[in-house]
């Protein structure tokens, strides 16, 4: 009969020393324990052989080998070993038939239970060995629920940094959650760009919050993306702040007159139009049906009588509105060749027409037919980066290239 191979037990550990009862007959039953020496401390009355482990992790595999070739030993790990942490490279280095792993807790479903926060959807990020920049797109995908295992490279003072360069268009609320488990556990809040120090070892909870209005932050024009109402799975679906301010240089707006604009997606920029003249009366026109919904809370938001929706397809219900002194055609550019035979003609004589595309086949297609008609057509490539902080440095994260077309009709074409 084979004699049993020596086994590796790997026991997870909480911050106060408790291991789950499942951990406790390979506990009890060691001969040999291993560990760091913050876990070790716990078992100081322990008879077994203790093997404190120092410096990288990759630096304990030999030592571990070692060992195990001479007899059956315990690992000490924090928490659940195979929840970012020695698990994943032990399986790696050794037989799976000599491995076996008893978890404690984990520090996240600490922390978010601590939170009283349900965690079935929650994005968990390990910041450890690896750059701030996998954190950006989730930040803007708007997840519901994100942890971030921090190191003392990545803090939360640097995680709270990088979030406030970002300027989301969401809201979260963040917690710091330290040494969870021992007696020293302390969990504060974590303000946007706050540089305070924390007690380590600590992970930052992330929930996405709806934005309160804060009326103290609305200058005159340009609003920051964080005070509308934008769609739940896509909050990055926003004409973002500098491309709005572009789009109102563009359309050179009168002090009165009749604004249209079509595909106004969240209604940011008719907002904004609204907002700078109460003689302005501004049309947003959307067929999608979340999209009317935001409009109709944003303009509720900002107190705004002089903005209509128009739900529907542009140009069906373009019948009944006033010609237009100005018309701004968004949505991406799609459909928009298609609007301008309808939509050109209804332009008032001194009218302007500005639109934004994401590609450059639309931008074209629209170019060539205005400048078919006879429009002067200006098409400005806008490309802008924010800076984000990148450790003791900083970088640029471009947003999404928009080609801004600004054109004005020959006098004598339609009118």
């Amino acid at each position: 009969m084979a004699s049993q191979l020596p086994q590796l037990a790997v026991v997870g550990v909480a911050g106060d020393g408790s291991v789950a009862s499942w951990g406790i007959p390979p506990l009890s039953q060691a001969k040999v324990l291993a560990g760091p020496p913050s876990l070790l401390q716990h078992f100081a009355d322990h008879p077994a052989r203790k093997i404190p482990l120092t410096g990288p992790v990759e630096s304990w595999i030999p030592l571990l080998q070692q060992e195990l070739a001479q007899g059956s030993l315990v690992l000490l790990a924090s928490g659940d070993p195979l929840f970012f942490g020695i698990g994943r490279l032990l399986t790696q280095y050794f037989p799976r038939e000599q491995l076996a792993f008893y978890p404690q807790v984990s520090s996240v479903q600490l922390a978010l239970n601590r939170l009283q926060i349900p965690w079935q959807e929650a994005t968990i990020l390990s910041l450890h060995g690896r750059g701030m920049e996998q954190l950006e797109p989730v930040l803007k995908q708007g997840s519901p629920v994100i942890v971030v295992l921090t190191d003392p490279e990545h803090t939360p003072a640097s995680l709270a940094q990088f979030i406030a360069d970002l300027r989301l268009p969401v809201r979260y609320q963040a917690w710091v959650c330290s040494q969870l488990g021992s007696p020293q556990e302390q969990i504060m809040p974590l303000q946007e760009g706050e540089n305070s120090a924390f007690p380590s070892p600590n992970l930052v909870v992330l929930r996405r919050v709806e934005p309160e209005p804060d009326p103290s932050r609305w200058p005159l024009v340009g609003i920051p993306d964080d005070q509308f109402h934008t769609f739940p799975d896509q909050p990055g679906l926003i004409t973002k702040q500098p491309i709005r301010l572009l789009t109102l240089g563009a359309l050179q707006l009168p002090r009165q007159g009749v604004v249209w604009d079509i595909g106004a997606g969240t209604g940011s920029v008719a907002v904004e139009i609204a907002r700078l003249s109460s003689q302005l009366q501004v049309y947003a026109i959307e067929r999608n049906a979340m999209g009317i919904c935001l409009i109709q809370r944003n303009r509720q938001r900002f107190g705004l009588e002089n903005l209509q929706v128009i739900p529907g397809a542009a140009p069906q219900v373009l019948a009944d509105l006033p010609d237009p002194d100005r018309v701004l055609l968004g949505g991406g550019g799609k459909g928009i060749p298609q609007l301008l035979p309808t939509v050109a003609p209804r332009l008032r004589p001194g009218g302007i027409l500005v639109a934004n595309f994401a590609t450059l086949e639309t931008c074209s297609e629209t170019l060539q037919w205005l400048r078919s008609q006879g429009w002067q057509v200006r098409v400005e490539h806008v490309q802008i980066s924010r800076s984000t902080a990148l450790a003791e440095g900083t970088r640029f994260s471009p947003l999404n290239p928009v080609y801004l077309l600004q054109a004005i009709p020959s006098t004598s074409k339609f009118h």
